[in-house]
Order: structure tokens, then sequence, then C-alpha cells
């Protein structure tokens, strides 16, 4: 918990509310940029490691890569949205004025018809909010810039007293909690979404309603997140993998059995004046599209739509001198320009699949003996043909001229659980299967030196290729109503 940092806000509408004023100055692109990164952890120390493990633990370290994090263009644009939203929320919510517990007065009034919500709506708050959605490929980083813009963003804050205009200090003994972030699961129905609602809530304020509120129906439900919603100032409500609402049917209803969708989510806390920050693929925007009334809020705050990175984005330069120099064998390598390309080539252009193959090229290659641990573009192809090869049918329909047909021939196989055979989230492997893992690994450099022999040996000049535009970006406004790759890569977690 933080102390109120008090400021005054340059934005006369904001002036005078210890809610958003508390917060106190955001933070400026460069100090986004520095606090964001997560540099490789490295100071591997062998000292008094027998040399038969020196490989073992080389390959531990390699494993650090998937700490690594390089901060995407985008992360300013992310960080700030979320911002704004909090403080866009509390337009209609200054708890120095005598009647914002009116609030409360109005949910407990509209507690029998809370799909009308006549009460609430005579207060005018819903203007008060914003939705914004931030939609795009799987694995492209999505969520963990969420997740990064949100450390940067105190979530409970403690506030005592309040300075007036007048020099005057009024008593103003609360808590603020600025954001709550839920994972939206596999289409739950409403009763599930309300208590992990609720669930998000209790570990940020300490509570217990998702525990008290067990055997409650949903009306009462609604009931409780309204009220913990006002009571602890909650400012935005992120919600993750938003892919997985259901589009709203003609008759909404409410009930145990009914699906969530976002119609549900803007009846539940928009009325509030509560914002909401969603985060999905791009099947998310084409809910987006079919829900009219939270479109327009959507068109007014704006929206994020990340596809491939371009090969020479700030971002895709820099991830991949992380990757390619974070662990340096002693051997001769290619250029860091011609590993990029390749391997932009092979994943797309998608942050998640690049850091996934790199990280299993070098594992590959620390079996090897010194001499022959060359990291070059054949190695990542090699590497990726043999343990990423369901990946490409989906890569190859990002890169075809054809994105619309192809790419969405995959929307239901979910080819990134894959990924979990790679690196699995589990780090606990029995004897056995890491017997296969070391068996598999050398049947592997075998088949590679069969096929380097046959390579021509020296240096290759890449000249790279640079269009006016890529074929596998996709323009997601003018391409979303099409496409809906709601599920490729879906298993990546943080993306």
């Amino acid at each position: 918990m933080a102390k109120a940092n008090y400021i005054r806000h340059p934005n006369p509408m904001h002036r005078g509310n210890p809610l958003v004023e508390g917060l106190g100055f955001p933070l400026a692109k460069q100090q986004i940029h520095t606090q964001c990164g997560v540099s490789f952890v490295e100071g591997l120390d062998l000292t008094g490691v027998p040399e038969e493990l020196h490989g073992y633990y080389t390959r531990s370290s390699i494993l650090n890569l998937f700490s690594l994090h390089v901060v995407q263009d985008e992360m300013v644009e992310i960080y700030e949205a979320i911002r704004l939203g909090i403080e866009v929320s509390y337009l209609g919510r200054n708890p120095l004025n005598d009647d914002w517990q009116g609030i409360l007065a109005a949910i407990e009034a509209d507690k029998d018809a809370p799909l009308k919500s006549l009460n609430i709506r005579r207060l005018n708050l819903l203007e008060n909010s914003y939705t914004f959605l931030i939609s795009g490929l799987s694995g492209r980083g999505k969520s963990s810039m969420v997740k990064q813009a949100l450390e940067q963003i105190e979530q409970k804050i403690e506030h005592t007293a309040y300075s007036m205009s007048d020099g005057t200090m009024k008593p103003c003994p609360l808590t603020q909690i600025t954001y709550v972030y839920v994972e939206h699961h596999d289409r739950v129905g409403q009763k599930a979404f309300l208590k992990a609602i609720l669930d998000a809530i209790d570990e940020a304020t300490g509570e217990q309603y998702a525990y008290k509120q067990r055997n409650s129906s949903v009306y009462e439900l609604i009931q409780t997140v309204r009220k913990a919603v006002v009571k602890h100032h909650i400012g935005a409500l992120i919600i993750d993998e938003a892919q997985n609402f259901a589009p709203s049917s003609s008759d909404f209803k409410i009930g145990t059995n009914e699906k969530t969708s976002m119609k549900f989510v803007e009846e539940l806390v928009n009325t509030l004046g509560v914002s909401t920050i969603f985060v999905g693929t791009f099947s998310a925007l084409e809910l987006f599209a079919k829900e009219m009334t939270i479109t327009r809020r959507t068109l007014r705050a704006g929206s994020l739509n990340l596809a491939s990175c371009d090969v020479e984005s700030g971002f895709w330069k820099n991830l991949c001198h992380a990757l390619f120099n974070s662990v340096r064998f002693s051997a001769a390598r290619d250029s860091d320009e011609a590993l990029r390309y390749k391997l932009h080539d092979l994943t797309a252009g998608i942050p998640a699949i690049a850091v996934s193959v790199v990280q299993a090229t070098l594992r590959f290659l620390s079996y090897f003996e010194a001499s022959k641990q060359t990291l070059t573009a054949s190695a990542l192809e090699h590497v990726f043909l043999k343990q990423f090869s369901p990946l490409s049918g989906p890569i190859a329909a990002l890169h075809s001229m054809r994105v619309r047909s192809d790419y969405k021939a995959y929307e239901d196989l979910k080819p990134m659980r894959l990924l979990e055979m790679v690196n699995p989230k589990n780090a606990h492997h029995d004897v056995e299967k890491l017997k296969a893992v070391e068996s598999k690994a050398k049947q592997m450099m075998q088949e590679y030196e069969r096929d380097n022999a046959k390579l021509l040996r020296g240096k290759v000049q890449v000249i790279p290729h640079k269009p006016p535009r890529t074929a596998y970006e996709v323009d997601a406004s003018q391409e979303s109503d099409k496409m809906s790759p709601d599920n490729f890569l879906s298993m990546l977690g943080e993306d």
C-alpha cells in the first residue's frame, strides 16, 4: 500500500478530486522504457562444478531467456490508456462530495431489477467511463505489456486528509483500489465471472467477499460486486482473454447458466462509471463490432490492434540483439542481421515464438563440443523444423497474401499447445522424461551434423528485402471482420 501523492491536476475536470490527484504524476515515456524492461540474468558460475555437468547448467541459464523482457514500441500507449481510464472513472465519484454515497443507495434500490438499473442510470455515470480494447495475435505480448503497465501503477492507495484550495485540510480516510485484473476463461457463465471479480477484489483488499457470497444467486452477486466497486473506489476493471466472451443475445438475460457477454460487463460496472480495459485476440475485435453501444465508447476512447512485428522495427531489433547476445558460445556464428532476418522468417514476427525458438536452439547447440556450438541461420531452421513443425502452417498463413482464408483454418487447432512440450510450464520432470529429452537431442545432433556436412562453407551476405508493406502484416481495422484467430498461439499465456 502506498500513501497518496497529491498533485494539483492540470485538468480542471479532475482538480479537487483526491482519487485522481492522489495518483501523482504519470510516468514519462523514458521512465516507462527504463522501468518496464527486464534484462537477461547472467553470471553463470561453474566454479566447483564437475565438467560433465557444465552443459546441464549452461542449459539452465539459457532458460533465463524466458524472464527477459524487452519493452515493445506500444508499451507507452498501453500504460497511458490504463492510467487515463482510471482517472476518467472518478469524474462522478469524488469522495469529498457529500452525495457520492448516493451511488450505494441507488445500487440497493435497483437490487430487484439490476438489468434496468433505473436509479443508477439517473446518476449519469455511464458517460464517465470508457472502454478500451487491446487486441492482436496471441504471442504478440499483449498480456505481458498490460501486466508490466499495471506494475507501474499503485493498486492500493491510502488517503488520510486532503488539502483544499483554501489551504484547509479536510479529512479523507479511505483506501483506494485503482484497478482489478481478471482473466476470463473459456466462456464461463455469469456466476463464475462475478466470483472471479470478487476473488480479484478480495486479493486487493483483504476482504472475503467471494467466500461470504459462495452460495449467492447471480442477482445477489451483482449487488455485491457493484457495492464493492463503489466502496473500494475501484477505477478500472482489466479483463484478459476477452475473446472468450459470448455474443450478446437479443433477449439479454441474467442467470446462473447464462454466458457472460460484453453487454453484461457494461451493465455490471460501466453504469457505475468504472472503465473497462479488454485484452484479447482479434476475435475479441469481432465481438466489439457486434456490440454497438460498447463499440461507440471504444471508438471514443480508442483501441490498439497488434499484428506481426515489423522486421525493421526498433523492438524487433532490440529483442533479437538481446536473444542472440545474452548467451554467447565461443565458436564463430552468423551476424546478428542474418540471424534476425532468419528468425523473422521462421516466426512471422511473433515475439513469444521467437524467444522459444532461440532458447531451444541454444539448448540444442549446448550438447555439442565447444568448437561446434555455432549459432547460425541453418541451426535456427533445423531446430524449428524438428521441434516447432506444427507451427509451419499457421506461420505460412501469416506470411501468405491470403491471410483471411488460410489463417482462419487454424483457429480451432490450438497448435501452440506444442510449445508446452518444448517449454513445459511444470519444471519438475521425472527421470524418464529427462532421458527422452537427452535422447532426442543426441538424435538431432546427428541429423544436424549430417545435413550440415552437405552445405557449402563460407560467409553469406544477407540482403534485406524492404517492401513498403509486408504480406504477413495484418491491418486489424480492415481485416478483423473476416479474420478470427482466437485460438492461434493461445497457450502462450503471457501474450
